[in-house]
């Protein structure tokens, strides 16, 4: 039997996930709307619901599991009556070293002792994801490919997918996903949430035929061909969730056929576009004057370079957040529009309209400041390169590996030397990489091989570690920050593109100009802001001192 709400928010307040003195205004709030409180605290402070199981389970003294890396007890399992464990939502599991006994309620003691009895032992408790805890139980009692057990949704029951869609994204979002994953397999339904950077499975309990419904719910929001089930497809829709959260956000969607049926990639846009600054991005105060500096000239072109993913798109709308007012005319040309901007003119490419006609057409309208979701082809490089040449601001993206290739890169697409070297202001390449959680981080002194890293072989470091704790979901990452790597045109900079410079003499001559990706990682692991081994996951070790000594 699960913990009620009271129960569970009692927990939160005393592992400070939640604002005691908060809790009676959404008492309030709740019986305006007529919702549940703990709706309202999920909805307001954004977690999920196994965030109180742990914050239960670190109160009680209890271990919280994940139930994925665990198997059942068959032995211990048929010692304990069916409904038993379908009341009671308790299962012996175990690791293969160590068996425990996992229960929605470790307060309970009067079902624990009978369990234990009928055990004739006693087993240590443990807590887990009640959606999990509650699949497992239902998995279990049903039998190994037995009929879906009662939480289970039905193929041919419309309200039931509706409701399955909605748990899904709002789990998507009270986990702070970027991206929902749903893939047909052997066994039906896979669901997976993309958190902070790293794939986790959702549990879900649902057949090929339910999966295949889903598929094709998800198409008819997004306007695809739902008879189309050979070749890819991409579409989007908006998607409202309804109170406490009361939000509505975009919604991209792929499919791509698979050998066991279609799959689905959506990506959640725009969800922190309310109050997003550029301070939020994680930049470092020398970077984030000189990008200020680069954002507010009259003219030129600033791009931001990366992987898909890395959060180009949300630096470029915290810049123009930064420069947006009444006397400045914006326009933006994207695919798809990920953040709406109050004041700002912008327009989504289509079959009628790529990005180079929709730029010649702002040139028409007057604009201060332009800016273009991508640079991919000849065309738009030359009209973006020509706009900034006659006065304009010009931000856009390129896919390259680092901040000065992407001069090469636009000399490559057939833009002249001349015209980069006399309009560039600034090149910002940049990734992702999780940030640590500051509720539990550890404190610890760095290794020699870290040191050397680091750039201080003969210092004494000290770095922070992850733990996992309630606010973090025990994950020892909340949330994530970019690293940049910064390159600030300036006049001998213009001169040696024009003559043609390669990249290696670029990240030679550039000096202070330059500030590689490994150098803004290092100082983040110093300052306890991320690890080193998410550092090497997005950078190459490349430091301005391996240039002064060449």
């Amino acid at each position: 039997m699960a913990l009620n709400d009271e129960q569970l928010i009692e927990a939160g307040i005393r592992s400070g996930l939640i604002d005691a003195q908060l809790v009676e205004r959404f008492r309030l709030e709740a019986r305006r709307q007529r919702v549940s409180v703990l709706g309202m605290v999920q909805a307001h402070y954004r977690f999920p619901l196994s965030a109180l199981y742990r914050a239960v389970a670190e109160k009680m003294g209890v271990a919280f599991v994940d139930l994925q890396t665990l198997s059942v007890d068959g032995a211990l399992l048929k010692k304990i009556p069916p409904s038993l464990v379908q009341r009671k939502l308790a299962l012996p599991m175990s690791d293969g070293e160590q068996t425990r006994l996992v229960v929605a309620d470790p307060g309970d003691r009067g079902t624990i002792d009978s369990i234990q009895r009928l055990l004739g032992r006693v087993l240590p408790l443990a807590m887990a994801d009640l959606a999990l805890l509650q699949l497992k139980v239902s998995q279990v009692t049903a039998g190994k490919g037995g009929q879906l057990g009662s939480t289970a949704v039905s193929a041919d029951n419309e309200t039931d997918l509706v409701a399955l869609l909605d748990t899904i994204i709002r789990e998507a979002y009270f986990n702070r996903a970027s991206d929902i994953h749903l893939l047909t397999e052997a066994g039906g339904l896979r669901v997976r949430l993309r958190v902070d950077g790293k794939l986790r499975d959702y549990p879900v309990e649902a057949n090929a035929a339910v999966a295949a419904a889903l598929v094709s719910r998800v198409k008819v929001l997004s306007g695809l061909d739902i008879a189309e089930q050979r070749q890819p497809q991409d579409g989007g829709f908006t998607y409202h969730l309804s109170p406490p959260i009361d939000k509505a956000f975009n919604i991209r969607v792929a499919t791509a056929p698979t050998r066991l049926g279609e799959r689905i990639t959506m990506r959640l846009l725009g969800q922190e576009a309310s109050g997003l600054t550029l301070t939020d991005l994680g930049m470092m105060e020398e970077d984030l004057r000189r990008f200020r500096q680069a954002i507010h000239k009259p003219y030129g072109m600033i791009l931001l370079t990366g992987p898909t993913g890395s959060g180009k798109s949300t630096t470029l709308f915290a810049a123009l957040q930064e420069i947006n007012r009444p006397d400045i005319n914006i326009m933006t040309v994207e695919n798809p529009i990920e953040y709406v901007m109050d004041g700002v003119s912008q327009v989504q490419t289509g079959p009628k309209i790529n990005f180079a006609d929709a730029l010649r057409s702002f040139l028409r309208h007057d604009p201060d400041v332009l800016m273009v979701g991508e640079i991919r082809d000849h065309e738009t490089a030359d009209v973006a390169v020509k706009a900034a040449m006659t006065g304009h601001l010009v931000f856009s993206t390129l896919h390259t590996n680092n901040a000065v290739s992407a001069v090469t890169r636009l000399i490559d697409i057939g833009c002249e030397p001349f015209l980069i070297g006399s309009t560039m202001a600034a090149v910002i390449a940049q990734r992702l990489v999780r940030r640590l959680c500051e509720h539990c981080r550890r404190p610890r002194w760095a290794t020699e091989q870290e040191l050397l890293e680091l750039g201080a072989p003969d210092q004494q470091v000290q770095i922070f570690e992850p733990v996992g704790c309630v606010v973090c979901q025990g994950a020892g990452f909340r949330g994530r920050l970019g690293l940049f790597e910064t390159l600030w045109f300036d006049e001998k900079l213009a001169r040696l593109v024009e003559r043609g410079a390669d990249e290696e003499a670029l990240e030679a001559i550039a000096g202070e100009r330059l500030q590689f990706m490994w150098e803004d990682g290092c100082r983040k692991v110093r300052l306890g802001l991320t690890t080193l081994d998410e550092v090497r996951d997005v950078a190459v070790r490349k430091t301005r001192d391996m240039f002064a000594l060449s």
